[in-house]
């Protein structure tokens, strides 16, 4: 993992180690001293998992190749046998049935060797993913519960808690709960974990892998029992208004001209329940003539239209409940809408952009085989948004944006998914002059801390970012080992590059309000709204909306 920093290191977890010195331990918690910002990268191109994605590919290649000699080497002795016919007429034909025989056996030996070599590139990847998961299932069995207590501490004394120690955290919290009922209840704490693990695999998404964590056992449960219960409240989620188009404006590629897409949703700007959808005109040769972009807002006030204590808002907190472990098939539902009453195409390039509960949705909504097939969701843009859980479509280019101290991407018990297409880029530290403010355990997640380092990221003097033209730009700090300088940017620049193609263009953009309804009785909790299909937009609400 490479780390970049702005000349300042950021400090470890056991603080105390200041210039080469260690301090004098008096048994307070040091004061914590403000950590220079900072940022790392994982996945993308370069990364060992992409490399493994390389081989599983080759792989399959290989398996292909092997098919394919065989078929050869089956057609050619067929031809053998042939010219032995004919042998009885030419005098060549001895020769050329030889000739065909060596042929046929070279192409075997090559079908098999390539036979052999797939499965041992098969056999070598699957024992390296194997062997990880293991080694991430010991983890958290022998650490969780220290991790728990240790973040117990830091919260105890106002520190914030790293993403890492969160994940493991959970487990630790999970495993110990379940400890404790065991003890008063050994039959009660069975139960609950047979029923979570039913719960859980049932709204696991179809590409998911190894087992599930303590986050992916409880929320469906969690979910299920609120729904049952009145406390949240999931129905359809349909376009409820369209605004009119914004004057014409250029957006420049950028990551911050993303978030300022993600800016506009914010429900002191729109309104409750609104997203955005823009429409590009991108400038490069070789990108679609238009695409798409869709932003959604992170969690929201309730919304209450009528005093029978329905909230209408689909981006309140009963919302997550949709989104982590429902696959916010409403949400996806909608934003199909909105994309229809907005003018786009079937067929149409897309990019899916979310902040925090709305960063869950967007990936959601990419991973949704319903999108896919009337959509092509090319890119997702995430901020502060636990995905980690989320399969999603090998060809879909996804950017991930954390924060070290931001819990919020923790909650699904673990870390993105690391692959060519899977980018994740972890901020650490306070941008100075944008530090947040107060000291509670989400001070890391709000939406301008963000910003703000998104801001120093591409605007920084030593360029941490690809420029326009392209060219990498070096950032950072060298490695103590004489070697050159090390950055992310070379990880970090296929995602932005392809994001920017998508995205640097000419633009109109459109509020679309989005409205929860009840959903019809009866109802299946974790099926909840799966018979609410895609339909075509109303003719009198898309032509009321076009004109505004």
């Amino acid at each position: 993992m490479e780390r970049h920093s702005s000349g300042v290191g950021r400090p470890g977890l056991l603080e105390g180690v200041r210039d080469g010195a260690v301090e004098e331990r008096t048994g307070q918690v040091p004061a914590r001293t403000p950590a220079g910002p900072s940022f790392s990268v994982r996945g993308g191109p370069t990364s060992i998992h992409a490399n493994l994605d390389e081989l599983e590919r080759g792989s399959m290649l290989l398996a292909a190749v092997a098919a394919e000699s065989t078929a050869l080497a089956i057609r050619a002795a067929g031809w053998g046998s042939l010219l032995t016919v004919a042998a009885q007429q030419s005098p060549l034909a001895g020769a050329l049935g030889a000739r065909t025989a060596e042929l046929s056996s070279g192409l075997l030996a090559v079908g098999a060797e390539a036979e052999v070599l797939e499965h041992a590139v098969g056999f070598s990847v699957r024992s390296y993913r194997e062997a990880e998961e293991r080694a991430l299932r010991t983890l958290q069995g022998v650490v969780g519960v220290p991790a728990l207590l240790a973040a117990v501490v830091l919260v105890s004394h106002g520190r914030p808690v790293p993403v890492p120690v969160t994940e493991l955290a959970l487990h630790g919290l999970t495993e110990l709960s379940m400890a404790v009922l065991g003890v008063m209840s050994p039959g009660a704490a069975v139960g609950l974990r047979i029923v979570s693990d039913v719960t859980g695999s049932v709204a696991r998404d179809d590409g998911g892998a190894g087992p599930l964590t303590a986050p992916e056992r409880l929320y469906p449960l969690i979910t299920s029992a609120g729904i049952i219960t009145g406390l949240v409240q999931i129905g359809p989620v349909t376009v409820r208004s369209l605004g009119p188009e914004t004057a014409e404006y250029r957006m420049d590629g950028s990551l911050g001209g993303l978030m300022e897409q993600l800016d506009g949703t914010r429900e002191g700007v729109a309104g409750p329940g609104a997203i955005r959808v823009t429409r590009v005109s991108p400038d490069a040769e070789d990108a679609p003539d238009r695409v798409w972009v869709v932003a959604l807002p992170g969690t929201q006030a309730a919304h209450h239209p009528e005093d029978d204590g329905w909230s209408t808002n689909p981006f309140d907190v009963s919302g997550n409940g949709e989104a982590v472990a429902l696959d916010s098939q409403h949400v996806a539902a909608a934003v199909h809408e909105a994309l229809e009453a907005a003018g786009a195409d079937p067929g149409d390039p897309v990019v899916l952009a979310g902040y925090s509960q709305g960063g869950i949705h967007a990936a959601r909504t990419a991973a949704d085989p319903r999108i896919a097939a009337d959509f092509d969701v090319q890119g997702v843009f995430t901020v502060g948004s636990p995905t980690g859980e989320i399969a999603l479509d090998p060809h879909v280019e996804a950017l991930h944006l954390e924060h070290l101290e931001d819990p919020v991407p923790a909650v699904d018990g673990r870390g993105n998914p690391q692959g060519v297409n899977r980018t994740t880029v972890t901020f650490a530290g306070d941008v100075e002059g944008a530090e947040p403010e107060g000291v509670t355990l989400v001070r890391a997640h709000g939406f301008e801390n963000y910003r703000a380092h998104v801001t120093r990221l591409e605007g920084h003097p030593d360029g941490l970012l690809t420029g326009q033209d392209g060219t990498a730009h070096q950032g950072g700090t060298a490695e103590t080992d004489g070697s050159p300088p090390v950055t992310g940017a070379a990880r970090l620049a296929p995602a932005q590059e392809h994001l920017a193609r998508l995205t640097t263009g000419t633009a109109v953009s459109r509020t679309v309000t989005l409205e929860r309804t009840r959903p019809g009785q009866p109802r299946n909790p974790l099926g909840a709204g799966l018979g609410h299909q895609f339909r075509a937009t109303d003719p009198a609400r898309g032509a009321v909306g076009r004109n505004g």
